[in-house]
């Protein structure tokens, strides 16, 4: 094997330190600068993400805080229409309520006026059957000299209107 040969050691020596020096040469002037490169790069880029990120983010909380602003703006809006709703409410229920209560009133009032006007009727009524009873028991019992005037005449009508 001519590698273990004493006398090529020399020889083998230049040419592995010559080419040991002829790929630092070329990996230290070509290869290293563009990986640098590369990699000065994709951290460039990462970077211009990450700052885009950044930027979306701080939009993205602004949008949220917006959002949360009109969200209760909304809220409170809903709040006092419903509040303005409940009051209105109110208000057309005791008007409602008011108005039922003055027709009531009236009605009962009507209904009084008719109740005490039949009753006055239904009185005068008794008064006068009562009246012709009292003269036909009177005629039956034979007392022919007493007319309808004389028993209308003893009739107390305070009494019977009271």
């Amino acid at each position: 094997m001519p590698q273990l040969d004493v006398s090529s050691y020399i020889s083998q020596m230049f040419w592995l330190l010559l080419s040991f020096c002829a790929l630092w040469f070329l990996l230290s002037t070509f290869i290293v600068p563009k990986l640098a490169d590369v990699v000065e790069q994709r951290k460039r880029k990462i970077d211009e993400y990450v700052q885009k990120a950044e930027a979306l983010n701080a939009q993205a909380q602004k949008s949220l805080e917006k959002y949360n602003e009109t969200i209760s703006l909304a809220e409170q809006q809903a709040e006092e229409d419903r509040n303005k709703g409940k009051e209105e409410l109110k208000a057309y229920l005791q008007k409602t309520e008011a108005d039922m209560a003055v027709n009531l009133n009236k009605k009962i009032a009507d209904n009084e006026f008719m109740l005490a006007t039949e009753k006055s009727n239904t009185l005068q009524q008794i008064e006068v059957i009562a009246q012709d009873l009292a003269y036909q028991i009177v005629q039956k019992l034979g007392f022919t000299n007493i007319r309808k005037q004389d028993i209308a005449a003893l009739t107390p009508k305070d009494k019977i209107n009271g």
